[in-house]
């Protein structure tokens, strides 16, 4: 059976909240589960999270937890459900559309209002409709550029502007409470514009003694424009294709997609590529050849995770979107086996780097003698030395063997890594012969083996972290285990 290696993240909805969806998903491979904190009551959230982490656990499967905060998203706000628009037709945008008798709607943020200009395009419902500023006084008018029905709530954005909003706001820290008690592994924030936005989560998160990573993700200008120093302030990045298609022209994006990833791989940070990326299956039951395309493409461009969102959340089809994304995956990830130091500038740094790397070349030469190795055996008590050797991207598993919970689920959405908690690390201070034959026994039973050929990757001392010195080759078979 080949196991693989990118990531899925599914988004849980009204499609896929049942314990019944969530227990199928789980099965069929889900590496990660999603709460978009934009949707639903806080309550909603609470009970789901608690159901995931029960069945999880009742299934003895490894699954990340990802809550994505709402950050200072612009909503359109409505007195009605809807409205329908005509091309060239002027609507007023402020608070008199809510109060008096004229066309138009607010904003969930009133205070930007100030900062818009004559001309300044906006844009609605992730693209689907097109607002020009033509007058800002008495009152601010819009000219659509668009006919159709627009919903409430739905999103607005002005491309390329940034305004001076606050990046978490009230619900955000209702969702850090949410974090609190049932011990989330990721927080994405949304929005980001500067590395000022990720250290200022931190602190929230480090005030609350919390230990989640933080996804940055990426849907600004402004981020692009700090991209460096934002990866370096995160655990994460997500590429929001969805929002960054409407900060840039939209055949941009695949190039900022390469870069972000390439980037990421460099500072070995796992990267996630979302937004639309099987979106027709939403209301059908296949997809099309470029969305097909789109995610072999993405494992290609060598992301650690693939993501739902719509699809799987409220679509019509979601365990079959989740089928076809393991196809699409599982079907092209190992196609090109290569040097991936050929195509990126590592910049190796310290032991446990430069351990990494010898490890990544000891599974080259084997590869290039024909010789089937079937994983490396990472023992890790931070999880650094199994993203160092991670972003190599080996076309082999990575099974990382983790002192507690939060480790190993903290791994669950970075590249080739199969993670298994080894609760008596943590109180011995090395990790015998013994113990890395358990673990390549309890490896082979994992992959349905009764022998396999691992590189191994270990410290001299356990309780040190960063510790990891040591490289070596097990063949293994069970008659090694009495």
């Amino acid at each position: 059976m080949m196991h693989k290696l990118t990531k899925i993240i599914t988004t849980i909805g009204p499609s896929s909240d049942s314990d019944e969806m969530i227990e199928k998903m789980l099965h069929m491979g889900v590496n990660v589960i999603r709460f978009n904190f934009k949707h639903n009551v806080v309550q909603w959230h609470d009970e789901k999270i608690g159901k995931v982490k029960e069945i999880a656990l009742r299934l003895k499967k490894t699954v990340g937890i990802l809550l994505d905060l709402q950050g200072p998203e612009i909503r359109i706000r409505m007195p009605e459900e809807d409205m329908t628009l005509e091309k060239g037709e002027i609507i007023t945008l402020g608070e008199k559309a809510l109060k008096e008798e004229v066309k138009g709607f607010s904003i969930s943020h009133p205070q930007m209002l100030s900062y818009l200009v004559i001309g300044q395009q906006l844009i609605a419902d992730d693209g689907a409709f097109s607002f020009e500023v033509v007058e800002i006084q008495p009152d601010i008018k819009l000219k659509s550029l668009n006919k159709g029905l627009l919903s409430n709530r739905k999103s607005l954005r002005v491309p390329r502007a940034v305004f001076p909003l606050p990046i978490l706001i009230k619900r955000d820290y209702e969702g850090l409470d949410l974090v609190k008690r049932h011990q989330i592994d990721f927080v994405a924030l949304s929005y980001v514009r500067k590395p000022e936005d990720i250290i200022y989560l931190k602190n929230e998160i480090l005030k609350r003694k919390l230990q989640t990573k933080i996804v940055a993700k990426i849907e600004t200008q402004s981020a692009l424009s700090h991209l460096d120093s934002i990866i370096k302030e995160s655990d994460i990045l997500m590429i929001a294709r969805g929002d960054l298609g409407i900060e840039m022209p939209i055949e941009q994006v695949p190039y900022w997609q390469k870069v972000i990833i390439g980037k990421c791989l460099e500072h070995a940070k796992p990267v996630i590529t979302a937004t639309q990326m099987l979106q027709s299956m939403t209301n059908n039951p296949y997809p099309t050849r470029a969305e097909v395309s789109d995610v072999a493409n993405a494992t290609y461009d060598l992301t650690d995770a693939v993501m739902l969102s719509g699809e799987s959340a409220f679509g019509t089809y979601p365990l079959q979107t989740i089928e076809m994304m393991n196809k699409t995956v599982i079907s092209n990830e190992t196609k090109f086996v290569s040097d991936t130091r050929l195509r990126y500038l590592f910049t190796t740094e310290g032991n446990e780097g430069l351990i990494c790397e010898s490890a990544y070349n000891l599974y080259l030469a084997l590869h290039k003698r024909k010789e089937e190795v079937d994983g490396f055996i990472v023992f890790t008590r931070s999880g650094k030395t199994v993203h160092l050797l991670s972003r190599y991207r080996p076309a082999i598993p990575i099974f990382a063997f983790a002192g507690d919970e939060r480790v190993s689920n903290g791994l669950s959405l970075t590249f080739g890594t199969y993670s298994f908690v080894h609760g008596e690390f943590s109180s011995k201070e090395q990790v015998s012969r013994d113990e890395i034959v358990k673990s390549a026994h309890r490896v082979c039973n994992f992959l349905g083996k009764k022998s396999g050929l691992f590189i191994i990757m270990f410290g001299d001392y356990w309780l040190i972290e960063g510790g990891t010195s040591t490289v070596k080759l097990l063949s293994y078979s069970t008659s090694l285990v009495k």
